[in-house]
């Protein structure tokens, strides 16, 4: 044993009694140790209450709970401190472990290890745990901005080659890495959070960190929402299946065990404002909440980051006030036709494919419309799934075709879609589908999708010319289009895709009548129609 660990050892022998009993409570209650660790911070019960939670893991097949666990708190509520004060104290542990951890950049995960550093260094640490860091930093196993390994003897006896914690970006190489754990913190920023290349590339990163974690090891994150469609709210719906100790399956569980919170709930602070004895303040009130809302220019961004809530309740794309509804009474079939109150209709259908083809992932939606000689636009049926298999997007285009008879429908294609629209083609013909399928690639000077989006709908909205049907998928669509940043916007979209082809039929000659005969009214002082 090297003299400096006979050292560290002897110094544990010769603890009173009371600092024995502080080193083992530490390494029990990590709310506890964080005090410890940083006497300088001002707690609140919901750190108290996440520190508590953060307590229950399994690793090493040791432990009660199974799933992966995300901290959703708004900005400035202390996540990050939380996670490096967590990662110190399972270090302390278990002195064995690897932690891989990772940010949206190297830069930001380099920060998070050097808030480990500064509790592994500290006086406090080294007073109740002499044993895990070498006090000459020139001697350590390994010490840089971007990984550690300890020199508790539990690493050598395990054999242990890989870093104690390693830092890594979204965009680091990390083949051939391995972790019992790993701390995902703030992957998700505003420079890949608004686009869907963006969010799929964060996707497939974590899905690859994935593959790193050693077996029987869980992942711990923490973040701030930007945008309804990034990595959290994937997270939230992914589920396992579950099997007992014979391997006898025993149903289905949620991967990720999730603490989300906003902060405030009527008035009622989740880090209520409190006053160190220096005077420095902590937390948050009413007046330190109205000054950061007043210096977002972007409300829907600050509802996003301190409720979690990645759309501005104030601040809706189209007011509910302007959806009507039709009577579908009024609607019939008669000789291949469709009519709407005595108007026929020209049908329309739009496809708009899952970004991601991988199975379980977003949602494929098919809309068909029908518009008649007044350009009222009557939603007239969503069908809405998630595949990834062509037939099966074809089996729904048919049944749809066969109910509405439309000859039109249009799709908007990425270059990874072009393949599922040709298949669909031939599927058409192989049918004898008398159906024209047209494709449609937006260009960059169309301007983003939701500006596309907007300027085909909203003002017909406005001008009261769509119609929708009570039931189904109708409420969905309604939460589309009132958000600025829906956490699906696939209905919307082929809507709009719909919309964008249809044509109003001829006017028959008894309703240009009609028409003519509603505009006339009495009105001037001499008498008559004008």
């Amino acid at each position: 044993m090297e003299s400096w660990l006979k050292e560290a050892y002897n110094k544990i022998d010769d603890m009173p009694e009371k600092a024995k009993q502080i080193r083992e409570l530490a390494k029990k209650d990590l709310f506890f140790f964080a005090r410890l660790m940083n006497p300088g911070y001002v707690y609140g019960s919901i750190h108290r209450e996440i520190f508590k939670w953060l307590e229950d893991y399994t690793l090493y097949g040791k432990g009660q709970a199974s799933e992966n666990k995300l901290i959703m708190l708004p900005r400035a509520h202390l996540k990050s401190h939380m996670v490096a004060t967590w990662a110190a104290w399972m270090i302390t542990r278990h002195p064995e472990i690897t932690i891989l951890y990772v940010s949206a950049t190297a830069e930001l995960a380099i920060v998070q290890l050097f808030a480990i550093k500064n509790i592994l260094e500290s006086g406090a640490y080294s007073k109740y745990f002499p044993e895990y860091i070498h006090p000459d930093s020139g001697k350590r196993e390994k010490w840089s901005s971007t990984s550690i390994m300890v020199d508790h003897p539990q690493r050598k006896k395990e054999g242990i080659r890989d870093a104690t914690v390693k830092t890594a970006g979204l965009t680091t190489n990390t083949t051939g890495w391995h972790a019992d754990v790993i701390c995902a913190d703030d992957l998700v920023v505003p420079e890949n959070a608004y686009t869907e290349e963006g969010r799929e590339s964060v996707s497939k990163k974590t899905s690859q960190f994935t593959s790193i974690r050693n077996a029987g090891g869980f992942t711990l994150a923490c973040g701030t929402r930007y945008d309804p469609r990034d990595i959290y709210a994937v997270w939230k719906e992914q589920v396992t299946e579950t099997y007992d100790d014979e391997d006898n399956h025993t149903g289905k569980a949620l991967v990720w065990n999730i603490k989300e919170y906003a902060v405030e709930t009527d008035d009622i602070f989740l880090w209520p404002r409190s006053v160190r004895s220096d005077g420095k303040a902590f937390g948050f009130n009413r007046r330190t909440l109205s000054r950061i809302k007043s210096e977002y220019t972007d409300r829907t961004q600050f509802y996003a980051q301190y409720y979690n809530d990645p759309n501005d309740p104030d601040s809706q794309r189209i007011s509910p006030e302007v959806f009507q509804y039709y009577n579908p009474r009024f609607l019939r079939s008669e000789g291949g036709r469709w009519f709407y109150n005595g108007k026929r209709l020209n049908i329309y259908a739009a496809v708009d494919f899952a970004y991601s083809l991988a199975a379980k992932a977003d949602y494929t939606a098919i809309v068909v419309i029908g518009i008649d000689s007044d350009k009222n636009i009557y939603v007239l049926d969503i069908d809405r799934f998630k595949s990834f298999k062509n037939i099966e997007y074809f089996q729904h285009i048919a049944a749809l075709h066969s109910k509405w008879g439309f000859k039109k429908l249009q799709a908007e294609v990425t270059a990874a879609q072009i393949t599922i629209v040709e298949d669909i083609k031939n599927y058409v013909k192989t049918h004898g589908l008398r159906l024209s399928v047209v494709d449609y690639r937006p260009t960059r000077h169309e301007g983003r999708k939701e500006e596309r989006i907007a300027a085909v709908l909203e003002h017909r909205y406005e001008n009261y010319e769509m119609w929708h049907h009570e039931g189904g998928w109708t409420h969905i669509l309604e939460e589309e289009l009132m958000q600025e940043r829906p956490a699906h916007d696939d209905i919307k979209d082929a809507l709009a895709s719909a919309v964008s082809i249809a044509v109003a039929p001829a006017k028959r000659a008894a309703d240009k009548m009609k028409d003519f005969m509603s505009t006339k009214s009495r009105g001037t002082r001499f008498g008559g129609y004008v």
